[in-house]
């Protein structure tokens, strides 16, 4: 064994009483490392399981059954956004709180890093091109796309490699009751979901990854004279005008379609959308939730591949991921975007792809008369 092995080397193992899961950023990966902490609090009734969250993503984590504590990161995590001595600083709160079990599950060796300066002695993560050196079990990941895996999967291979036992695992997210009285209540119409935006998280902007809104209108006006439904446009303060835009023009009953964006908090919106017949919408963190809610998905994916990015688990029946890439291989890979000049992946989803997803997931008895 060299110096570097024996730096990082295991010490001896005891049963974790304290154990830390750390990813940072952004929402819709916090999703997917739930199946995860429903495996570890499986296997570790007793113990106590902190998440180290960043500020923009920790209410994933406060949503949780399986943890007992979040710790706010603030930005450390989102390159470009934080400071050393940000970093060093959360090293030191993690050092003093003694953990014995840390999943640390970013790629990134700089964050890899923090539980052996946080002197925690068993430290499991993905090794992805060697960038893994500071974990005690160390978890091969494919840096090849050709080779993909659902990043939900990729987090469980960790739980897997120090044989805890993953049983049919799922996404979790549970709305406060506060949270669901505050929502638009259910009533005799069902209710679909559609998100049209997506793509914008800290330190990333992806906008490549939207449908474009003219088939979103035109998808809204079917679900609404076909299906008798009643939509709900969902989004942040930031998708507000795109969903604005396409309710302009659209002759549909008055209160058929309505425009959520920027209304709910997240934990809100989870509430939302258990209230759902279904969710149609573009690779976001509002698809993931609508998956951990437990409600039927259709996923539009372009840049970005369903087989690392879909609703989970991809074997539902209820999860749709619609995806016509030309090459079969993801633009998006590795947190870096292929140059692409028109987008094609996108453009070549169609109104009758989704629409016949749309058939399948709600039958035609489910499907209501609309008031005059």
């Amino acid at each position: 064994m060299n110096s570097i092995q024996r730096l990082f080397a295991r010490r001896a193992w005891r049963q974790p009483r304290a154990i830390v899961v750390i990813k940072p950023c952004c929402l819709g990966d916090l999703l997917m490392t739930t199946p995860l902490l429903e495996v570890i609090r499986r296997a570790y009734p007793e113990a106590s399981i902190s998440y180290v969250a960043g500020t923009w993503s920790k209410v994933v984590a406060e949503h949780q059954p399986a943890v007992n504590e979040v710790i706010d990161c603030g930005t450390v995590g989102i390159p470009g956004r934080y400071r050393l001595k940000d970093y060093l600083a959360l090293a030191r709160t993690l050092r003093g709180r003694r953990f014995d079990l840390a999943f640390a599950l970013d790629r990134s060796p700089v964050l890899t890093l923090l539980p052996w300066l946080a002197g925690i002695p068993r430290r499991v993560g993905p090794d992805s091109l060697g960038r893994g050196f500071s974990l005690t079990d160390r978890v091969p990941v494919s840096s090849s796309p050709e080779h993909l895996q659902h990043q939900a999967e990729i987090y469980l291979d960790l739980a897997r490699a120090i044989h805890l036992p993953v049983d049919h695992p799922r996404m979790r997210f549970v709305p406060a009751d506060e949270e669901r009285r505050a929502v638009l209540a259910a009533s005799s119409r069902m209710l679909v979901a559609l998100f049209p935006g997506g793509g914008s998280n800290p330190g990333m902007e992806l906008t490549v990854k939207r449908w474009s809104w003219e088939r979103y209108r035109e998808l809204a006006g079917r679900l609404v004279h076909e299906l008798g439904a009643r939509v709900a446009l969902i989004g942040g303060l930031d998708d507000a005008a795109l969903n604005q835009q396409i309710m302009e023009g659209l002759a549909v009953p008055d209160g058929s379609i309505v425009n959520l964006a920027g209304t709910t908090s997240f934990g809100h919106l989870a509430a939302q959308l258990e209230q759902c017949a279904l969710f149609i919408g573009n690779d976001s963190s509002p698809m993931h939730l609508a998956a951990a809610v437990g409600i039927p998905v259709i996923a539009i994916f372009g840049p970005t591949s369903p087989q690392e990015y879909g609703p989970y688990p991809p074997d539902d029946p209820r999860h749709i991921a619609i995806w016509h890439h030309p090459t079969g291989l993801p633009c998006f890979f590795l947190g870096k975007m292929r140059a692409c000049e028109h987008c094609t992946c996108m453009q070549a989803v169609t109104l009758d792809d989704v629409w016949e997803a749309v058939q399948r997931l709600i039958p035609s008895t489910q499907s209501r008369e609309v008031a005059p």
